[in-house]
C-alpha cells in the first residue's frame, strides 16, 4: 500500500501542512523539525515522487551543477568534461551558488523543479535533501557521497586504493613513521584516503600514529603551518602522505625552508596530479585520478537517467594510477 503525505504527517505527530513544509525546504518550520519529518518520511519509503504536486509536466532542457567551490585547482577538468558532454546532447549547463543555506538559489532550483537534474559536489547539501528531492523527474548525480537511491547515482574516485598504493610506496622505500595530512573530517573523499592509509599500514603490521595524522583543510597555506609546526617540535617523519597535493605543495615549502632533502631527509607523496605536482622542484610523486573522464561520466550517467534508460549502474568507481616523480 502506497504510503501518503497524511500517513508521514500521522507517524511525525504533525499537521500535513508540515510534512510538506519539510519536503519543499520551507524556512516555515525548524530545521529541527524538517530534519525529523525528512527522517520519518525516508523510514517510511515516502520520497517527492509520491506527491502529485512534485511532478512536472514537461522538461527544462537543463542541467544542474554545483559545488562548494568553483577555485579548486581539480574542478576545471572535471567541470570540462561535464560542460562538453551535456552540450552535445543540447542541454544547458546552470551553475548555482551555494551562498544562502537553505534558502540559496541551488536549494530552490531543486525544490522547484527547475532543473532536469543535478550533478553534486557539495558538502552543503545534505543527505536527507537530497533523498527527499531526488525522483523519477529529476535524478541526481553525487560525486562526493554514496547514497543508496533509486534516483541516485553515486560516480566516485577509488581513494582507498590511491591512497594504498601510495603508502605501499613510501613502506616499499624503507618509511616506517609515514604522517598523513588530513583534509576535513565530514569530506567523503578525504574519509576514504584516511582508510586506506591506515590499511596500508596494517598490511605491513604496522599501526599508525595518533600523533601523526595531522588535521588540515586540504589548503596549501594551512598545511604549510602544520609543517612548520611539526619542525619546531622535532616530529619530522620520515615520509608523509597528503591527502591532496594543494597540502603536500604547502608540506614541501615548509620542508625546503628548513633546509630539510626532499627525497632524502623526507620523502613525499600528494594526491589527485594537478598541473602544478609536475612543475615544482622537486616534482611530486602523488596519486592520478581522470578528472576529465569523471565529468563525462557523471554527465552521460544523469542522462541516461533523464532519458530512462535502463541498466543504470548505480556506483561507479574511477581507477587511480600512482605517478613516481622526484619527492619519493
Amino acid at each position: 500500500m502506497k504510503v501518503t503525505i497524511k500517513d508521514v504527517a500521522k507517524r511525525a505527530n504533525v499537521a500535513i501542512s508540515t510534512v510538506s513544509y519539510a519536503i519543499n525546504g520551507s524556512s516555515k518550520i525548524t530545521e529541527k523539525t524538517r530534519q525529523r519529518v525528512l527522517k520519518i518520511a525516508q523510514e517510511m519509503n515516502y520520497t517527492s515522487n509520491n506527491n502529485a504536486k512534485m511532478l512536472k509536466a514537461k522538461r527544462s532542457g537543463a542541467i544542474g551543477l554545483f559545488f562548494n567551490s568553483w577555485s579548486g585547482p581539480i574542478y576545471s577538468e572535471l567541470i570540462r568534461g561535464i560542460e562538453q558532454t551535456v552540450h552535445s546532447e543540447h542541454y544547458d549547463l546552470v551553475a548555482c551558488s551555494l551562498y544562502g543555506g537553505e534558502h540559496s538559489t541551488a536549494h530552490k532550483y531543486l525544490r522547484d523543479r527547475s532543473v532536469d537534474g543535478a550533478i553534486v559536489l557539495t558538502s552543503s547539501f545534505d543527505n536527507s535533501f537530497l533523498h527527499s528531492i531526488a525522483a523519477e523527474d529529476l535524478p541526481i548525480v553525487v560525486l562526493d557521497r554514496e547514497l543508496e537511491n533509486p534516483h541516485i547515482y553515486n560516480v566516485l574516485i577509488d581513494n582507498f586504493g590511491g591512497a594504498f598504493k601510495a603508502v605501499n610506496a613510501l613502506l616499499a622505500k624503507g618509511c616506517r613513521d609515514i604522517c598523513f595530512f588530513s583534509g576535513p573530517a565530514q569530506s567523503y573523499d578525504n574519509q576514504k584516503r584516511l582508510e586506506g592509509f591506515i590499511a596500508a599500514l596494517g598490511y605491513h603490521n604496522l599501526q599508525p600514529k595518533q600523533d601523526y595524522i595531522i588535521h588540515s583543510d586540504f589548503t596549501e597555506a594551512d598545511a604549510y603551518l602544520k609543517m612548520k609546526a611539526l619542525i619546531a617540535e622535532g616530529r619530522v617523519p620520515s615520509a608523509i602522505f597528503s591527502a591532496n597535493d594543494e597540502m603536500a605543495i604547502g608540506i614541501l615549502r615548509a620542508a625546503k625552508e628548513h633546509h630539510i632533502q626532499v627525497p632524502d631527509d623526507i620523502k613525499i607523496v600528494g594526491f589527485d596530479n594537478i598541473y602544478a605536482s609536475s612543475v615544482l622542484t622537486p616534482s611530486l610523486t602523488t596519486v592520478d585520478h581522470h578528472k576529465y573522464e569523471m565529468g563525462m561520466i557523471s554527465a552521460t550517467t544523469l542522462l541516461k537517467a533523464i532519458r530512462k534508460e535502463a541498466d543504470i549502474d548505480a556506483i561507479t568507481l574511477l581507477p587511480t594510477q600512482l605517478i613516481e616523480r622526484e619527492t619519493l
